[in-house]
């Protein structure tokens, strides 16, 4: 608290000081910028041009300073592709903070990995799913295991956008009558739920 109450005194001095030369004292509205992946983030403020931040980056800085008293209030106007940018200690009053520090956060969007499940007849034909214990996993952790007569299935930890995933038959239905695969197990999430991982499970 003595502290606080220090370094707000000094601000007070130097700004009165500055007044007093025919000045005022100004602040660069800044600040770090993290787990940002890639292109696209902008952040706009009150009166100043919008601010485009490159991929990777960790900080970023507006051009123009803003003058002692002055409100500021940084946002995200465009968030990163891929990802959902929000803003922390982003609104205040230049002057009342030993300097302006504004933190933005990004977070990767995440979608849910499944498919379809199904019994494929010695004929050719298609037929509800009616197995047991069926288990599937995803890399080498996330497994499911699939519902008796199930027609999808979903595993419960959603995928970043960019993540590979490797979705295969970790344990066969009881009883020895079903064998299932995997049909289109292996790729890389987009911009989207994936919904056509699909088990095929064929009669002996």
């Amino acid at each position: 608290m003595k502290s606080s109450v220090l370094r707000h005194s000094l601000l007070l001095t130097l700004a009165l000081g500055l007044a007093a030369c025919g000045g005022k004292a100004t602040f660069p509205v800044e600040g770090k910028v993290v787990n940002l992946k890639y292109s696209g983030l902008v952040l706009s403020n009150i009166g100043m041009n919008d601010l485009p931040v490159d991929a990777k980056a960790t900080s970023f800085r507006f051009p123009n300073t803003i003058e002692y008293g002055v409100q500021y209030d940084v946002k995200v106007k465009t968030s990163a592709l891929h990802q959902d940018c929000t803003p922390d200690n982003n609104t205040d009053t230049a002057g009342r903070q030993a300097s302006i520090s504004v933190t933005i956060t990004c977070r990767d969007y995440t979608y849910l990995l499944g498919g379809n499940v199904k019994i494929v007849g010695a004929d050719g034909a298609a037929k509800p799913y009616v197995g047991e214990n069926l288990v599937l996993i995803n890399g080498s952790s996330d497994r499911i295991k699939v519902a008796k007569d199930a027609q999808t299935y979903k595993f419960g930890t959603a995928i970043a956008f960019g993540t590979s995933y490797g979705v295969s038959v970790l344990q066969q239905p009881d009883g020895g009558k079903l064998v299932c695969s995997v049909d289109r197990g292996i790729g890389e999430m987009g911009d989207a739920e994936v919904t056509n991982v699909n088990v095929l499970c064929r009669e002996k």
